[in-house]
């Protein structure tokens, strides 16, 4: 079994956890991240690269969207080091045990749906968490207008507006004052952001529709940002579309208290 290995370098609590993980994974073929590998003084591989059949992230919910937009189609073992860990749910001190119950072939697979998005025509990468509408330049208010299955939805002004997944539901969508999916749910959270009077209300649509966002003024372009870690600027021509990806993140389960972790950690 060829396992990836990617951890947060300026961490020394994660740092040693991997060396840790290394020897746990003994007995299988490890390859390591390039910011971690010079951390120990090894060699490493981009993630793209690996050809891995696991990746084992150590760190927060934030290696793990990053690793899963640079190696989309592999599961993911995510070990939380200190963060909110929504994805990366494995603690520190369960680390031995999940490691041993992956290399046993005993961690059952789960997939998560993500966000497809298209600017006129043209594909972004997909979105696990959520895909973000704002201006481009900050400090700007946006004039836009939704579609949820060409039926208008909302216009409004404001910061923009987040189409977000289940999965990404706990993350930036709650924070802009949208609600909480729960991931069985096949739906997706729309919500406005900071929205002039009068204020815009987050909407929950089937995960089915296809959702349009429409710059109304010609003067002002914006951005699409996915999970964070992708950015592309719009311009008032472009037609923006969001729909359900035909290929699912993939995670190894550990765990499935979805409802204890919102009492805990939100």
């Amino acid at each position: 079994m060829k396992i990836g290995i990617v951890s947060r370098p300026d961490l020394p609590e994660a740092v040693d956890l991997t060396r840790k993980v290394i020897n746990w994974l003994s007995g299988s073929e490890v390859l390591l991240a390039p910011e971690i590998a010079r951390e120990l003084g090894k060699d490493g591989a981009p993630v793209s690269d690996m050809g891995a059949d696991a990746l084992v992230t150590i760190g927060g919910d934030g290696t793990v969207l990053k690793v899963q937009h640079e190696a989309p189609g592999v599961p993911i073992l995510g070990i939380n080091m200190g963060g909110t860990g929504f994805l990366a749910d494995v603690s520190p001190d369960a680390a031995e045990e999940a490691i041993r119950s992956l290399l046993e072939g005993k961690l059952e697979l789960q997939e998560r749906v993500k966000l497809a998005v298209k600017i006129s025509g043209r594909s972004l990468p997909d979105a696990l968490n959520e895909a973000v509408v704002r201006a481009a330049s900050p400090g700007r208010a946006l004039d836009f207008e939704v579609m949820v299955d060409n039926e208008i939805a909302e216009r409004a002004k404001g910061d923009g507006v987040i189409v977000s997944t289940p999965t990404g539901s706990t993350a930036y969508n709650l924070a802009a004052g949208g609600p909480v999916l729960d991931p069985r749910l096949e739906a997706f959270s729309v919500a406005p952001l900071c929205t002039h009077r009068p204020r815009a209300i987050p909407l929950v649509v089937p995960m089915s529709s296809t959702i349009r966002v429409r710059l109304l003024r010609p003067d002002r372009r914006g951005q699409v940002a996915i999970d964070g870690h992708f950015t592309e600027e719009v311009s008032p021509e472009d037609e923006l579309l969001f729909y359900r990806s035909e290929k699912p993140a993939k995670f190894f389960k550990w765990g499935n208290k979805f409802y204890k972790k919102v009492r805990e950690k939100l």
